[in-house]
């Protein structure tokens, strides 16, 4: 299966195409400014893959309608990611002015890192910050995700209870779900914060769910902050037979 890479002990891996430049270059980062009359008004070629970003979008499996509405005086921009073997992860990535939101993905013997290394609403990082996780997935994505959220849970009694469910969350992924107790959802009785199922299970004042897709499983922890990334345009492309880039597990 392509793409396990993840799970191919990829140690503290560093991601080349995600590092570097200033916080006032980042808008242009990733990008080839070079005239293309290929791309005419859909704006500069992305660099690793060569795809124009206005026509990227074609390429990314999302539903813009669910997507939440970016900043005032920001706007949501296509960018990607480099990954293992000749793949390469695109997003929508947040821009005001000229500050980019960047990720890189960090490879693990259990897992990979989703990391926030640039900003765009803060001009300073003192260091990458984890937004999330990315493991590989088997079967419907449901039983995928229970399956991951699980195994983190010491208890195997109390992971048993565990289960995911969809989130119909307005703003959220259209295919997002948490991992809760109870399939109509936890509360509390006095109205305290509900938090089930540990590290990875639902917290209901955060921004903390999951996504799988395409083979694997994505889990998102934004806390409370505004996401600077579209969780829900996160699409993996590979070249195809032609040497056209599209989303892999198609």
């Amino acid at each position: 299966m392509r793409g396990h890479w993840v799970m191919a002990g990829l140690l503290s891996l560093a991601l080349a195409g995600c590092s570097g430049g200033g916080a006032d270059d980042n808008a242009d980062k990733g990008t080839d400014k070079t005239a293309d009359a290929g791309c005419a008004d859909d704006g500069e070629k992305l660099k690793l893959t060569g795809l124009c970003k206005g026509r990227a979008v074609n390429s990314m499996n999302m539903d813009a309608s669910a997507s939440p509405e970016a900043l005032d005086g920001c706007e949501w921009q296509v960018m990607e990611a480099a990954l293992p073997a000749d793949e390469v992860l695109l997003y929508r990535g947040l821009v005001c002015g000229k500050k980019a939101a960047e990720i890189e993905i960090a490879g693990g013997a259990e897992r990979a890192e989703v990391k926030l290394i640039k900003s765009a609403m803060s001009d300073e990082m003192p260091e990458p910050f984890t937004l999330g996780y990315l493991y590989t997935a088997e079967g419907e994505p449901a039983q995928a995700i229970t399956q991951r959220a699980r195994s983190v849970i010491e208890d195997p009694k109390e992971a048993a209870k565990c289960n995911a469910r969809p989130t119909n969350i307005e703003g959220w992924p259209k295919d997002a779900f948490v991992v809760d107790t109870d399939p109509n959802g936890s509360n509390t009785e006095d109205g305290s914060p509900v938090a089930v199922c540990g590290d990875l299970g639902y917290f209901d004042e955060g921004f903390r769910f999951w996504r799988a897709a395409q083979g694997y499983a994505w889990f998102f922890d934004f806390g409370q902050d505004f996401a600077e990334i579209d969780p829900g345009s996160l699409t993996i492309v590979a070249k195809d037979a032609e040497g056209n880039w599209s989303a892999i597990g198609q």
